[in-house]
């Protein structure tokens, strides 16, 4: 499979891009978000995406825990009255995101994304059970989205698109690994990969050009309508929104910042193999959440004859503000790495 993903970005990156505006850097927004532009008739595009992020942060609701003070408070199971055996004390994410895009029409753009994600959680006992740290993992696909991108609104200054789609459960919510009380425990809500559910949303884009200035807004919103997952509970609305602006300094090379704003509401249901007794990652009660995150990112189209055209980013995601439902970890930084290919 290595090789021939290889061969495949070889070849590709000694083409070059005939896509539509594509030759300027900020022809597209920053590589976090999706969605945020279409093509024009005929064109194709490819991308890869390297996110990574890191928590080693307990929070309850906006106050800051430490990992005794978790193991202190009320779990979602015993009327107020236990307490957590458990605690998280890091997880680490990695997730290579493959994306394709198509446009059959000029006012019509197919977009596809899937992943593979990659989870690292470390957690501490109790002191009557030893006091001592264990590690869980989890690995495999995620949810993957089809989405159909649609023109409004174009002139000299504004591009303005629609999206509609639909999310599909190929990420698993059945994931186990070993801890200290089983060789084969379902892992908390966050360690899984999936929804389980069919998730459809929509998205509004917009972008306004000012010279070598563009600014930029997407709206964006995901909901459940299949009811609850085969492990009985299903996941809350989700609302983002973005707010950036970049600016030219040459014709390949960008940068931009960025606000977001992301709400996820609670977890209806829960899954009754995940013992909210143990840690607070399994306890339903701790889901859902608002942040605000700024973002700084670097586009660059190579122009140069090798590598000629494909478009290359970066962005660092730092949070600004977080509340949370319940006991939850907070990222500390997550950055995104990404690769584009179109013509």
């Amino acid at each position: 499979m290595l090789k021939y993903l290889i061969v495949f970005t070889i070849v590709t990156l000694s083409q070059p891009i005939y896509c539509h505006d594509l030759h300027l850097a900020d022809s597209h927004g920053p590589i976090s978000l999706m969605g945020d532009h279409m093509h024009k008739r005929g064109e194709i595009m490819f991308s890869y995406r390297l996110n990574k992020m890191e928590m080693n942060k307990l929070f309850n609701g906006t106050k800051s825990l430490s990992v005794d003070k978790v193991m202190k408070a009320p779990n979602g199971a015993s009327n107020g009255k236990g307490t957590y055996m458990n605690s998280p004390v890091s997880m680490k994410m990695e997730m290579h995101m493959f994306g394709a895009m198509y446009a059959p029409k000029d006012f019509l753009t197919f977009m596809i994304m899937g992943s593979y994600i990659n989870k690292e959680m470390s957690q501490r006992r109790m002191q009557m059970a030893g006091g001592g740290n264990f590690e869980v993992n989890s690995s495999g696909i995620g949810d993957t989205r089809f989405s159909g991108l649609l023109h409004l609104y174009e002139n000299a200054y504004t591009k303005l698109h629609l999206g509609l789609g639909l999310s599909l459960p190929t990420g698993s919510v059945d994931v186990k690994d070993n801890t200290p009380i089983s060789s084969s425990s379902r892992l908390g809500y966050s360690m899984q990969n999936g929804t389980g559910t069919f998730d459809p949303y929509f998205l509004i884009n917009n972008v306004n050009s000012f010279g070598r200035f563009r600014i930029g807004e997407q709206i964006f919103f995901k909901t459940n309508l299949s009811g609850n997952n085969s492990k009985n509970y299903h996941y809350g609305n989700t609302f983002d929104a973005s707010l950036w602006t970049s600016y030219r300094w040459l014709k390949n090379l960008s940068t931009a910042i960025k606000l977001n704003y992301n709400f996820e509401g609670k977890i209806s249901g829960q899954d009754n193999e995940m013992n909210p007794r143990m840690s607070p990652a399994m306890d339903a009660k701790n889901k859902g959440h608002q942040k605000l995150n700024l973002g700084i990112s670097l586009n660059l189209v190579n122009h140069l004859n090798f590598f000629q055209n494909n478009r290359f980013a970066i962005e660092g995601i730092f949070p600004l503000h977080s509340q949370f439902r319940g006991i939850q970890m907070k990222e500390d930084y997550k950055f995104v790495i990404g690769w584009q290919y179109g013509f």
